[in-house]
């Protein structure tokens, strides 16, 4: 079935109107926040890259387009406090009917093959919820981007069914395209990295029973120098049918945790399962391999 996906770079109207009937499928409808077409058309004929991902059969409310991910020419800094040129990828987008299906990664090298053959950056930023677990497992340890860096609440509230009723804190991604470490992260003979669980810090969970999700269990310890591993919830959705204040909990605990991480000098550099558990692993920066 992937081998029938096809990977196109956006430039028409009606290419941007199917765009915004696939944001309004993934994200929700009528919650005001899907882009706009002159928004889209300008990007990208400014420099901005719209790329899609397209089937033959299927997807036919949206003529075949399955998912796609947008982003623009912008400037960041560097570790001297320079001005820099980057890559902002603001937004990507799958169809729930094709999770799971690795569209999501096509998505992202394509982008990463067409930037590294413009040439002008090899430095990409995006955001993520870190409640999502599958985005993170993606970001960090399938693309072999970092996260130096964590937002509160940085859009603010917003209304749609993914983000609805909870501060939206977000990790950036520094995806450095050319980087040893994200071309193994990206390799079909990829190392990958091992944590033992006896050299590990680790923040904890409890189960409420009754059937209710897995809760953070008091607070997050302050990092001690090993790497440290922070538990996530297996589902966001289960979060909100649970009810009362277990969202929040995690929400406030994984800030708690990595805001504690980033400020020691950690570097949020990937994403495992241990004791069939979910976690975050943050390390020294200068432990991990080809940081910039």
């Amino acid at each position: 079935m992937s081998d029938s996906i096809e990977i196109r770079t956006l430039t028409s109207v009606e290419d941007c109107r199917r765009v915004q009937v696939v944001q309004d499928l993934v994200w929700g409808g009528g919650h005001g926040d899907t882009m706009s077409i002159h928004v889209l058309v300008t990007q990208t004929k400014s420099g901005g890259l719209l790329q899609a991902a397209f089937v033959e059969r299927g997807a036919e409310d949206t003529d075949g387009m399955i998912g796609f991910s947008f982003g623009w020419p912008a400037f960041g800094y560097g570790s001297a406090g320079e001005r820099k040129l980057k890559f902002c990828s603001h937004i990507m987008g799958v169809l729930p009917a094709w999770h799971g299906r690795g569209i999501g990664l096509r998505l992202k090298l394509s982008q990463r093959e067409e930037l590294l053959r413009q040439g002008w950056t090899d430095w990409v930023t995006w955001t993520f919820d870190p409640l999502q677990r599958v985005n993170g497992r993606l970001n960090v340890s399938r693309l072999g981007g970092i996260s130096t860096t964590y937002l509160r609440n940085v859009y603010g509230e917003m209304t749609d069914s993914l983000n609805a009723g909870m501060p939206t804190d977000r990790f950036q991604v520094d995806w450095y395209l050319d980087s040893p470490r994200v071309r193994n992260a990206i390799s079909a003979d990829r190392q990958t990295p091992e944590w033992p669980t006896g050299s590990l810090q680790r923040a904890r969970t409890r189960s409420p029973g009754n059937g209710r999700p897995r809760a953070p269990h008091g607070h997050p310890p302050s990092p001690d120098g090993r790497p440290y591993a922070l538990p996530l919830p297996d589902n966001v959705d289960d979060l909100r049918r649970a009810g009362g204040t277990l969202l929040f909990d995690w929400r406030f605990f994984v800030r708690q945790a990595a805001e504690s991480c980033l400020a020691a000098g950690y570097a949020l550099a990937g994403c495992t399962l241990i004791e069939n558990e979910w976690h975050y692993i943050f390390e020294l920066r200068q432990t991990i391999d080809s940081f910039p």
